[in-house]
């Protein structure tokens, strides 16, 4: 499609109801040249491919996730957490301490993922082995997994209501609690230091029971504690607590196991770990947490050289829609989307910026509209006037696109999803416009 902005001299005028100003300038070079336009060409349609990540950062977060549910587009999914505690150190104990009680305490950071409305039940289990890293590696991944002693050391069936950021507290074992208690009032060396501590009591994981997949995944903060009650009596009854809190976060990561049977992501992923819509039912998807990310390339935008009359591009707008049914208060969009650049390798480059008027550069989130009426005009905008200019100019076979993803802390801790029709099926997700200057002898 071709829409004439017409200019002759000094003054520019656009074609529609009437006549306007446009804001473009284009100097006396082009102008003297002879009939001198701006067209713009919405006909390059990008090309759209599902890339998936075999691993995700998730440690050093600041974020516990935990819970399950079956998406019917993403498939059934499960999220637990590990994390490594501190010694609480060594308090003085009046003689007539006694042990009360063991218990794990969270509080919601008020994000989730499905339906809150259901109860779940979690598990939280003591792990019988150091979390370590791998060789060359400082991050733990979603991946990650550490193994725990059978016997989970405490349980219980929770409702979790995010928007007033609900506490859990979950009763754990008291023969753990009464060795606990022991350990501290006898000063033994397993809890002198934090490092002797995670020899002796290694961390724990919090995750849900596979019974209730129909729930949600619900995020923590991970100030998690680990509190152990106890009573004095000096002569007066006096109740006290001892905190096992966080001793790194470095250790403290998050897991997530996802089966896609039955969707469209059920597919064979290649060795070049991108797949084109046509084999995941015409649409391409976004769920970082999950490894899968959307990738967009431009392999018809040399087409505008074969034009006569194609001086250079002026502009250019990208619009980014959800497939229409898609997104939900279950199912947030993710808020922020940013473009990277890439090549054929699917390795990030640099990210999609916007020069501002004083020529300052900043990074490009997509400024996320949500039409929660109609779902018409829900939609990501960026400016790729100047991605375009750079690859129109790449003469080889060009494999180069833009990955977009959420940045973190999203993009390695929220569940937020976002479904995009290919324009193949006929329901266009991606719209873009080039403006360029036309000039014609």
């Amino acid at each position: 499609m071709r829409k004439l902005i017409c200019a002759a001299g000094a003054l520019f005028c656009v074609y529609a109801m009437g006549c306007k100003k446009a804001d473009i300038q284009f100097g006396e070079q082009f102008v003297d040249a002879g009939i001198t336009n701006i067209v713009m060409v919405d006909t390059i349609t990008p090309a759209l491919f599902s890339v998936f990540r075999d691993s995700v950062p998730t440690s050093q977060s600041g974020t516990i996730i935990t819970g399950s549910y079956n998406d019917p587009v993403f498939g059934k999914i499960a999220a637990s957490s590990f994390f490594v505690l501190a010694s609480p150190g060594i308090p003085d104990m009046h003689i007539s301490a006694a042990y009360d009680s063991l218990v794990l305490q969270m509080r919601s950071d008020s994000s989730f993922y499905g339906d809150t409305s259901v109860a779940q039940r979690f598990n939280i289990h003591e792990l019988s082995s150091l979390i370590e890293f791998g060789e060359d590696k400082t991050y733990l991944y979603n991946s990650s997994s550490f193994p725990v002693y059978a016997t989970p050391l405490g349980s219980a069936i929770v409702t979790v209501r995010p928007s007033l950021k609900d506490s859990v507290s979950i009763r754990l074992s008291d023969t753990k609690g009464q060795e606990l208690f022991e350990l501290i009032q006898s000063k033994s060396q397993e809890v002198l230091t934090s490092a002797d501590f995670e020899q002796y009591f290694k961390g724990l994981r919090i995750s849900a029971d596979d019974n209730t997949a129909n729930a949600a995944v619900y995020g923590f903060s991970d100030s998690v504690t680990m509190r152990l009650y106890y009573h004095e009596s000096d002569p007066y009854l006096s109740q006290k607590y001892i905190d096992f809190v966080l001793t790194s976060r470095n250790k403290q990561f998050n897991r997530l196991q996802y089966d896609r049977s039955g969707t469209a992501l059920d597919v064979a992923i290649p060795e070049a770990k991108e797949i084109s819509p046509a084999f995941t039912g015409g649409s391409v998807y976004v769920q970082p947490l999950t490894g899968v990310l959307l990738k967009m390339r431009f392999p018809t935008l040399r087409s505008l050289l074969a034009r006569s009359d194609y001086v250079k591009i002026m502009k250019a707008e990208l619009m980014i829609a959800p497939s229409k049914g898609s997104y939900s208060h279950d199912y947030m969009l993710p808020p922020q989307l940013i473009a990277s650049s890439t090549n054929i390798n699917n390795q990030l480059g640099g990210y999609l910026a916007e020069r501002g008027n004083a020529g300052s550069q900043s990074i490009q989130y997509g400024g996320l509209t949500i039409d929660w009426l109609y779902g018409e005009d829900t939609r990501y905008t960026y400016d790729v006037t100047a991605y375009l200019q750079s690859e129109i100019r790449n003469d080889a076979e060009n494999t180069n696109g833009l990955i977009f993803a959420p940045p973190s802390p999203g993009y390695n801790t929220k569940l937020n999803r976002l479904v995009v029709d290919d324009n193949a099926s006929g329901k266009g997700g991606v719209k873009l416009k080039v403006y360029y200057i036309s000039v014609q002898q």
